[in-house]
């Protein structure tokens, strides 16, 4: 046997054992990998913030780190579950009317059949399901007559679900605390490897990734959950029924040209036809401002700033994002359009040879130039 043909085998035997602890290693983290994912987009999109905070804290990452994980779930995460609580209470109230309204039967508002473009078909349902009494339960019944046993499964698994999620929350801040400290030290190592496997390629994306995904964080989910906030007030002040519900439907909805302003039209003139003309102008008008504002202004400037991406590519990444990753992929989805952007740049220029290799000491001194490695 020939030389080559035992290096050959040897590098067999390598790419094998490889595989075998990459194979190994995912076996282990996989329960982990959603709370890891988090905490390091995270970790990236408040990045500045971290660095502003071990400024003030004299260049102290331990304290700088427990500062920022803390300011964390005092802006974020605690309004967010909040929300979740007010939200999952607008849904037993829906249910607990719709329980009452089915027991006694009841006509369908005046209102209803006005709504714009939906008032035929909303009547034409109300009188299907809730006009007279157990109609709704009559037909719950017929249809999942069958189904009792999914039904019951599908409950236990939104229950383990949420559970789960709530336990993968409190991990993934768990590590963002270690993502601030030993962050540096981080990027260094993944530099390091970057700039062995990818050479030039590697700058390219350490260019772009970061930017792009507090791109993504600071313009769909931060600005989405204040806009979810604000709407969901303005819908409560004006004594609009389930408002924190409508309103992070609203922000939900905004993703879709033309979807929020026509519920922000519906929920207008059912305050206008039930009595309330001017407060139904108002949400109306307000609403669409609020709406417009966001989402032409604000969202698309903080999106463009961070990703050089069109907003309709944008919208590609974020509705084909988390309906292929989930939740997680609302920020995923768009970096992966980035970096399928850089490869095209790539494939079509030649800009990637004439880039600088980024050392990874340099990657580390950048990433933290306050403190001390």
């Amino acid at each position: 046997m020939s030389n080559e043909s035992r290096l050959s085998g040897k590098q067999i035997v390598s790419i094998l054992f490889t595989c075998l602890i990459l194979v190994g290693a995912f076996a282990v983290l996989r329960p982990f990998l959603l709370a890891i994912i988090w905490a390091a987009i995270i970790a990236i999109a408040s990045w500045p913030l971290y660095l502003r905070i071990e400024l003030r804290c004299g260049g102290r990452r331990g304290l700088a780190s427990l500062l920022t994980t803390a300011l964390i779930c005092l802006l974020l995460v605690g309004p967010m579950v909040l929300l979740i609580v007010f939200v999952t209470h607008d849904v037993a109230s829906v249910a607990g009317y719709l329980v009452k309204i089915d027991a006694n039967g009841s006509p369908a508002p005046d209102w209803l059949g006005r709504t714009p473009w939906l008032g035929d078909y909303l009547l034409e349902r109300w009188n299907l399901y809730l006009a007279e009494p157990n109609q709704l339960s009559t037909m719950i019944r017929t249809t999942l007559a069958t189904k009792v046993d999914v039904l019951r499964t599908a409950a236990q698994f939104f229950l383990i679900g949420l559970t789960g999620r709530v336990v993968t929350l409190i991990f993934a801040l768990w590590l963002l605390f270690f993502f601030y400290r030993d962050g540096p030290h981080l990027i260094e190592r993944i530099g390091t490897m970057g700039n062995r496997w990818l050479g030039k390629r590697w700058s390219e994306y350490v260019i772009h990734v970061p930017n792009a995904l507090r791109a993504a964080v600071n313009g769909l989910v931060i600005v989405g959950f204040f806009e979810a906030i604000i709407l969901s007030s303005l819908l409560y002040l004006a004594g609009v029924p389930s408002a924190v519900l409508l309103g992070t439907v609203l922000a939900i909805l905004a993703f879709v040209p033309g979807a929020a302003p026509l519920l922000l039209a519906i929920i207008g003139v059912g305050l206008a036809t039930s009595g309330s003309t001017i407060t139904g102008v108002v949400v109306f008008v307000a609403g669409l401002v609020i709406v417009l504002a966001v989402d032409y202004t604000v969202r698309p400037l903080l999106i463009k700033g961070g990703t050089s991406l069109p907003f309709l590519a944008i919208l590609f990444g974020i509705f084909g994002g988390v309906l292929s990753m989930g939740v997680v992929g609302l920020v995923i989805g768009p970096v992966i359009l980035v970096l399928l952007m850089v490869f095209f740049r790539e494939a079509t220029t030649d800009e990637v040879e004439s880039l600088p290799v980024i050392p990874p000491a340099v990657l580390a001194r950048e990433a933290d130039p306050h403190g001390t490695r």
